[in-house]
């Protein structure tokens, strides 16, 4: 009898805590209140996906599943301007956007566009700690009543193609797609290459006819988007560390009680800080990865030729600013440039 209440009282013992646990998890979904619907037109593989996955986990650890988050990649429910303009209609309550993409609806956040508008990622970290950014988070607020809550990125976008390229004169009349935002077209223009509309979901097909010679894009997006299959060559020049805005719905924020609000927009903030750094080794290992399993072959820029490009692209810099009305946010943007 002892013999058989002992083994009862031990199968108990383990049974016990998997029925908690279940009850628990149970009792986590039945309790979220309000799902967060994340969305990006890029694959799971790539940093804005990342971003995604940390604000999830943020999220609902912190609102103890109150608040559910749903990721939807790959373009499922739109490109860039589709998914900022479901915002508005509350289809979509988060996304992590290219600057110039973005500068559709908030003009001023073209600011961060241009090609060499940072020397290196110290040198954006202290802008987008600066009150340039200050004066971004309060032109979305005023412009889409939405939250500007930080900065994510992909890494540093070079320029990749189906011939080798070696040096900057490489680049003139090169058929390039670029995105097309005005200062990012009139800065290749000027750079000599001939930039070629494009829509980045339709860019593999394009490359792999010939509708266009290379591309300019991080090596993390060359590795997710199979660019590579087509496109076996990288021209390091180091034109963009991308500074994308993360913008969470206000639409959204405000229906939330004000408790679950406030761990939103905090969890949102730190997601984008976490993804910062870990987004910049993660471009680095997947430049690895190209070049070690899938012969992808690089080319540096020499001084000179860097010299040469970061030269004709200041003037495409101010001009923008002017354009957008942030003369005064360039100008610091270029001070702070020369600390590093």
């Amino acid at each position: 009898m002892k013999r058989f209440l002992f083994t009862s009282l031990f199968v108990a013992s383990l049974i016990f805590p998997y029925c908690a646990y279940s009850a628990a998890v149970q009792e986590k979904s039945t309790a979220a209140k309000f799902v967060l619907k994340a969305a990006t037109n890029n694959p799971k593989i790539s940093g804005q996906y990342q971003g995604m996955v940390i604000l999830k986990k943020l999220v609902e650890e912190r609102t103890g599943g109150r608040i559910m988050v749903e990721i939807f990649p790959d373009g499922v429910l739109g490109d860039e301007e589709q998914i900022a303009e479901k915002m508005q209609s509350g289809a979509v309550d988060f996304t992590i956007h290219s600057s110039a993409k973005y500068a559709n609806f908030v003009p001023e956040v073209d600011i961060y566009s241009p090609p060499y508008t940072f020397k290196n990622w110290a040198h954006m970290k202290a802008v987008i700690n600066s009150e340039v950014n200050e004066r971004l988070v309060n032109a979305v607020s005023e412009r889409r009543g939405d939250y500007f809550v930080g900065v994510f990125t992909e890494g540093l976008r070079n320029v990749f193609s189906r011939s080798e390229l070696l040096k900057l004169d490489d680049l003139r009349a090169l058929k390039i797609r670029t995105m097309t935002g005005p200062s990012e077209v009139s800065a290749w223009r000027a750079l000599g290459a001939n930039p070629i509309p494009t829509a980045y979901l339709e860019l593999h097909h394009a490359l792999k006819v010939g509708a266009v010679d290379g591309a300019e894009n991080t090596m993390t997006s060359i590795l997710g988007m199979k660019f590579y299959e087509s496109s076996k060559y990288v021209l390091r020049t180091g034109h963009n560390y991308m500074a994308m805005p993360g913008i969470l719905s206000g639409r959204f924020v405000r229906k939330l009680p004000k408790e679950l609000a406030t761990l939103v927009m905090q969890a949102a903030k730190d997601s984008a800080k976490e993804q910062l750094d870990w987004a910049i080794e993660f471009d680095l290992r997947n430049e690895r990865i190209l070049k070690e399993i899938y012969g992808v072959k690089t080319a540096e820029f020499s001084k000179d030729d860097y010299a040469r490009a970061v030269s004709i692209c200041r003037t495409i810099q101010f001009e923008n600013a002017k354009r957008i009305h942030m003369e005064k946010e360039q100008q610091l943007i270029s001070r702070l440039a020369r600390k590093y």
